[in-house]
């Protein structure tokens, strides 16, 4: 079986303890650990900016292709 490796990070311990208390002692959360409620945050907003950055490239090729579609016109008249 493949081991998966870890790396560490900080967080300000008023941090870690503020989502220990609000997060990990509350059952309805289902956290067994910070350690695995911030690697759900992390993923959760890795998402959210990978998505924001899908979309700006997006609107960049529909700018570009409308450039190019203004540039063809002018040419042709």
């Amino acid at each position: 079986m493949l081991m998966a490796k870890y790396s560490t990070i900080s967080v300000p311990k008023e941090l870690h303890e503020e989502i220990r208390r609000v997060v990990i002692e509350d059952p309805r959360y289902e956290y067994s650990s910070v350690a695995q409620f911030s690697i759900e945050a992390i993923k959760i907003r890795l998402e959210e900016i990978k998505k924001i950055l899908q979309e700006e490239k997006e609107d960049k090729k529909k700018l570009l292709k409308g450039i190019i579609e203004n540039i063809k016109k002018s040419l042709s008249r």
